[in-house]
């Protein structure tokens, strides 16, 4: 008898857990919702109904309002609410309207969702403050002239084929290579598709206003063939001082204070241009081509005072 309360206990708190989450990324439609509770009266509506209303009224006994608007649950407030003044509503309501520009994909995707789930968590004063507040900037001419070229540099990321890429090195010349679509990224107003460049083993942001012509080759991609590492030594003050980035983490720490540094998968000539920054306070360790190209532009640089 209390082996089968436990369980059924158990089950009840999974279902919980399962109807949070659908509100917190805003996808509780009626149905999904009522997936949950399938095993349980399944061949009653009516009663499954009936037990929906007891889980919902459990999170009002915790603070959690929920509403049915037309078709779909909503969560009016979460469990842990956010309390934010007005510049932090500005920053969500310039960022929403920034996505609402972007173009379809999975960097627009991922905004909106990142955004849902900080606007999920606001507490009643700051949806107040949210609801009422309007910007006027407009961000619909970002990228509006590469809508179509950006779309297609989204969809090649997704499939998981080899491309055949034409583009503009300048003005002039053009370039022709087989790699692999990584992602679309944007910096400082600009996009750029991410490629891994197969011949040179190497990451590469390439500018889609760049960009000619993108084919899909039949060939498919091997995950185990991409993969670039560059082993880095940083000392002195900056050692102390340094922040590791997304795709690093530290290897070693020297009797020196001294530390290795694994960097993954960053394009070579951004990673560079960054480690320069940085003058002898930084040796690159591998790959030799790197450290190489990193001496020579050194030495470019004195032979020029």
């Amino acid at each position: 008898m209390q082996k089968k309360f436990k369980e059924k206990y158990n089950n009840s708190c999974v279902r919980i857990f399962e109807l949070l989450k659908l509100l917190y990324d805003n996808n509780a439609e009626y149905k999904a919702v009522m997936k949950i509770f399938s095993d349980e009266h399944n061949d009653d509506k009516k009663k499954r109904n009936v037990v929906l209303n007891k889980y919902l009224n459990t999170l009002k006994v915790y603070g959690i309002k929920v509403v049915k608007v037309k078709n779909k649950f909503v969560m009016q407030n979460g469990a842990f609410s956010l309390n934010f003044d007005i510049n932090d509503v500005k920053s969500v309501s310039l960022l929403s309207k920034f996505a609402e520009a972007m173009p379809e994909g999975k960097n627009k995707t991922n905004l909106e969702k990142f955004l849902n789930s900080i606007e999920s968590r606001f507490d009643a004063e700051t949806n107040l403050l949210f609801s009422n507040y309007s910007t006027d900037t407009d961000f619909s001419f970002y990228y509006s002239n590469l809508r179509e070229q950006i779309e297609k540099c989204e969809e090649a990321c997704q499939d998981t084929f080899k491309i055949n890429l034409k583009y503009k090195i300048d003005n002039e010349q053009t370039k022709n290579i087989i790699c692999t679509p990584k992602q679309v990224i944007y910096n400082n107003k600009t996009a750029y598709l991410r490629i891994y460049n197969d011949a040179e083993r190497t990451y590469k942001d390439i500018p889609i206003y760049n960009i000619i012509n993108v084919k899909q080759l039949p060939s498919k991609i091997n995950p185990i063939e991409m993969g670039t590492t560059v082993v880095f030594r940083i000392k002195g003050r900056l050692a102390n001082a340094y922040t590791l980035k997304e795709n690093e983490y530290i290897r070693e720490i020297l009797p020196d204070g001294s530390k290795i540094i694994v960097n993954k998968n960053e394009p070579f000539d951004t990673l560079l241009k960054r480690l320069l920054r940085y003058d002898y306070d930084c040796i690159i360790e591998s790959p030799k081509v790197l450290r190489e190209e990193m001496i020579k532009i050194i030495n470019d640089t004195l032979n020029n005072y």
